[in-house]
């Protein structure tokens, strides 16, 4: 069987590689594709799975079509809608942040109170008919050329996604094109509060892999999602926390950490900025409630452990490391703002997650607004405690729904107080009485490992996967569409005006039917657009090749029509570089109004073969635009340049072996070089990235003679001619690839 698994970022990946290995061991191909792609992963991705039944591919991050701005505002208003419904009416805090979301989506400015405070008066039948119309709304949106081209181009047998339900998810779109070619779809729930904090199932799987039974209820209550298609395996992303053991004496980690190993230790874990964005002032708070108190809790150390995506205490205070001698490579970065010897801030690191749990082992009990650390402490079996902190200091905590499921009146082991006196009492007497811990990890048990608290979740949900994906069929299929394919010719685009004008400038049309091709780019009148919008037939065949995710350099873009049928059209990341300063104004306005500017980095750069200050030399009336040559020259006062027939533009110069680092860029997989007259310098200045093995190729259009010399050259770096197409003007348009091993170099495909 082969599986596609497409996760939304990197620490999703984390939660299912061991079920990934599983998988494959198990004989299966596995496919991994990771939309917010970071390629310093890779090879950490492919150390994990050793297998040759495992691959990585790029895949679409969001969608780009014409259809894209309507699938975005249609989700966000039935975001909104989704919290009205009664199970979330109380839920004012993920109300506030789906209104916002829409807010940020309509770039309006206004209260989200007032508007949700309107659609909270709004009968519950009529809410349930706005749900039915987006409902309706979103299965009649059609499928994404580009999405359905991936998935032929994979052909999975099932494809499982994670975690799907998030606002606007850009992975509903991967729901749509599997019904449409009939390939099955499974969710896998990266996390405890999924599937109540991150908006409506747009686009609801085949089947849905879950913790518990509590989440396969959560399911069918607040997404309507039958419970005959979600199966209980547990929760993967807990195995090694499962795994670990004490290695650090009590005397050792605290000594260490300048505390009295003799006290008892509370463990506070800060949450995230959805429950509170300013929590150092609640610990503040609370800490002062602590040292009010009588016994043994006055003086017991106090342990701050911050949120891993939040800076508790901002830049205010310093952190000093610390390391624990006894184990090799253990170590802590400690802070104390709050004037209390036996008080600190302790950051260790969140990857191993060693010292998380020394912390909870160490610790008398855990104190938790709203966090997930409160399961890893029942794993552990630490007591875990919390405070009604009011809507001033936490306004995401008891307004969430996942915030209940922990609780010890729902089920949970979360001991919970209406207010800080009631808190302090329940802390005195935990360690007075101490709690039994098998109980709390009785707890753990249900919640993240219900099939045996022993049996590691990776391999049960592998084996679930695997025997959902054979026994059980879609629940709806559709019929397969033409697939988006590669033509033999193209035809001329068309130019044609619009009615929108921006500024100055009118938005006109280019489309290709041939292709399939319809862009909308900003010009100052028709004529402009047509002439500089002319596109060879050469080019467009080499888009063609372009492979979902790779990387493409449009150096010299001009105002960014490859870019925008790279990114678009074929799903490519594309980096932009536009010196001059009327294309690159026109470029970034292009970028935004086709909706590419989630995977287009417009950079002002000017690339060359040195570094320093240089000179752009235009062509007659066409300062700002294209064809400019480049030289150094130090910049120094001088007259106006007037009407002189030349317009000169002073830029900051340099090599494209110098961005690249510089500013941190993915390495490319082609290069398309857009302005003669500079070619030659920009691939003088790329050495580097000319033998890097990650390019594939590099395309131009220039006049015959320079074409040649130019490809004649980087022969000589083992680049071929892969396609030479003469055009008029005795222009010549090149593709050049890597020359393959023992392939003569020079050889040409015309």
């Amino acid at each position: 069987m082969k599986i596609l698994l497409v996760v939304k970022q990197k620490k999703t990946v984390e939660t299912f590689i061991a079920t990934i290995r599983v998988l494959v061991e198990r004989g299966h191909s596995v496919a991994l594709a990771v939309q917010e792609h970071v390629d310093t992963r890779e090879a950490q991705y492919r150390g994990a799975v050793d297998s040759p039944r495992f691959s990585l591919v790029r895949c679409p991050a969001h969608r780009v079509d014409d259809w894209a701005d309507v699938a975005r505002l249609l989700r966000s208003l039935r975001d909104c809608a989704h919290y009205q419904q009664d199970a979330m009416r109380n839920a004012v805090k993920l109300q506030a942040r789906s209104i916002q979301k829409l807010r940020e989506e309509l770039r309006v400015s206004g209260d989200n109170e007032s508007v949700a405070g309107a659609l909270r008066e709004l009968p519950p039948l009529q809410i349930q008919r706005l749900e039915a119309v987006f409902g309706l709304a979103e299965r009649q949106l059609p499928s994404d050329p580009l999405y359905d081209s991936f998935l032929r181009e994979q052909a999975p047998d099932v494809l499982l996604l994670s975690p799907l339900v998030h606002f606007g998810s850009a992975q509903a779109d991967f729901v749509a094109s599997a019904r449409a070619l009939g390939i099955p779809v499974g969710m896998l729930l990266y996390s405890w509060d999924n599937l109540s904090t991150k908006g409506c199932l747009h686009r609801p799987p085949d089947w849905m892999f879950v913790w518990n039974e509590r989440q396969r209820a959560e399911a069918r209550a607040l997404h309507a999602f039958p419970e005959d298609r979600v199966v209980v395996a547990g929760a993967p992303r807990f195995d090694a926390f499962f795994e670990l053991r004490r290695r650090l004496p009590r005397e050792e980690f605290h000594e260490r950490l300048g505390l009295d190993p003799r006290q008892p230790t509370l463990l506070y874990v800060c949450s995230s900025q959805l429950v509170s964005a300013g929590e150092a002032v609640f610990v503040r708070k609370w800490l002062a409630a602590i040292r009010g108190s009588a016994g043994p809790l006055r003086d017991c150390n106090v342990i701050v452990r911050p949120h891993p995506d939040i800076a508790l205490l901002g830049d205010e205070e310093p952190f000093v490391q610390i390391a624990w001698p006894s184990v090799r490579g253990a170590k802590g970065f400690v802070a104390r703002p709050f004037d209390d010897p036996r008080a600190i801030v302790l950051k260790t690191s969140d990857r191993a997650q060693q010292g998380l749990y020394e912390c909870l082992v160490h610790s008398a009990a855990v104190v938790g607004l709203n966090t997930s650390a409160e399961l890893e402490a029942a794993i552990v079996g630490t007591p875990v405690y919390t405070v009604f902190a009011g809507d001033e200091d936490a306004d995401g905590q008891s307004s969430t729904l996942h915030f209940h499921y922990l609780l010890e009146e729902q089920g949970g082991c979360v001991r919970s107080a209406r207010g800080l006196a009631e808190h302090v009492a329940q802390l005195q007497a935990e360690l007075e009485s101490p709690q039994d811990r098998a109980t709390i990890r009785r707890f753990a048990g249900e919640f993240l490992r219900p099939h045996g608290i022993e049996r590691a979740v990776s391999p049960l949900l592998a084996e679930a996967i695997e025997r959902t994906a054979a026994q059980a069929g879609p629940m709806e299929t559709g019929q397969s569409r033409s697939p988006v394919g590669v033509v033999e010719a193209a035809a001329a685009p068309e130019v044609r005006a619009a009615s929108s004008v921006v500024g100055a400038g009118t938005i006109c049309s280019i489309a290709n039917e041939r292709y399939g091709y319809n862009l909308h780019v900003q010009a100052t009148n028709l004529r402009d657009a047509e002439r500089h919008c002319r596109l060879n037939k050469g080019t467009l065949v080499w888009l063609q090749q372009l492979g979902i995710g790779d990387v493409v350099y449009d150096i010299d873009a001009g105002l960014g029509i490859y870019t925008l049928l790279a990114a678009k059209y074929h799903g490519a990341v594309v980096v932009a570089f536009e010196p001059g300063f009327a294309s690159f104004n026109a470029l970034c306005e292009n970028v935004r109004i086709n909706g590419c500017d989630g995977s287009v980095i417009p950079l002002p750069v000017a690339l060359a073969d040195f570094d320093g200050m240089g000179e752009l030399k235009y062509p007659t009336g066409l300062a700002g635009w294209h064809g400019h040559g480049v030289k150094p020259l130090p910049w120094r006062v001088k007259r106006s340049s007037g009407e002189e027939r030349t317009v000169k533009q002073p830029v900051y110069a340099m090599s494209l072996d110098q961005v690249v680092p510089r500013y941190a860029l993915p390495a490319p997989h082609h290069l398309r070089l857009g302005n003669p007259r500079t070619a030659a310098q920009v691939l003088a200045g790329a050495t580097g990235v000319l033998k890097s093995s990650t390019l594939k190729t590099i395309v131009f259009t220039m006049p015959s003679e320079e074409s040649d010399a130019l490809a004649a050259h980087l022969a000589r770096l083992d680049w071929v001619v892969a396609q030479h197409i003469q055009l008029s003007r005795k222009n010549a348009h090149v593709v050049l690839q890597r020359a393959a091993a023992g392939e003569p170099v020079g050889a040409a495909t015309p």
